[in-house]
């Protein structure tokens, strides 16, 4: 009898990890244009720009130290998932509230066991992409407990 359990490989796409990286770095930006643009005391605004830019900065830096980690991530039809790092060895994470996945694009919010945080963006063509159709059937099953 096979054990052969339902899964799904997925490949990021840099260029998807680069958008992610510049809209985070915008966000940033127009944060600090908006604390600036508040009319309130100077070292008010001060404090809220240098406090905007250490908490930003912060989760950009996790962002691209997950993505110089990660090079693939496989999900199971019983939600486990595994991370691939840059020497091939694979670390269980598990999908975080937040993530969602549509017909052709996905965001997942990845936490690993060792409790570092990760973000995706995925895109795909079911017609054409044989991991892209395993992950909207495993999501189907997942997405209600894991989405929300």
């Amino acid at each position: 009898m096979s054990s052969h359990i339902y899964s799904t490989e997925l490949v990021p796409e840099p260029c998807l990890r680069r958008i992610v990286i510049a809209a985070g770095g915008a966000t940033s930006l127009l944060g600090l244009i908006t604390i600036l643009s508040m009319q309130v005391d100077y070292t008010f605004r001060l404090a809220g720009c240098v406090l905007w830019l250490i908490f930003s900065g912060r989760e950009l830096l996790i962002i691209v130290r997950a993505y110089q980690r990660i090079n693939r991530i496989r999900i199971d039809c019983s939600g486990h998932v595994g991370l691939r790092n840059s020497s091939g060895e694979w670390q269980a994470a598990r999908l975080a509230t937040g993530s969602v996945v549509l017909d052709r694009f996905a965001w997942l919010r990845i936490e690993a066991c060792d409790g570092r945080r990760s973000v995706e963006l995925l895109r795909g063509i079911t017609r054409k992409n044989e991991e892209w159709r395993r992950l909207q059937v495993i999501w189907r099953h997942l997405g209600a407990a894991v989405g929300s």
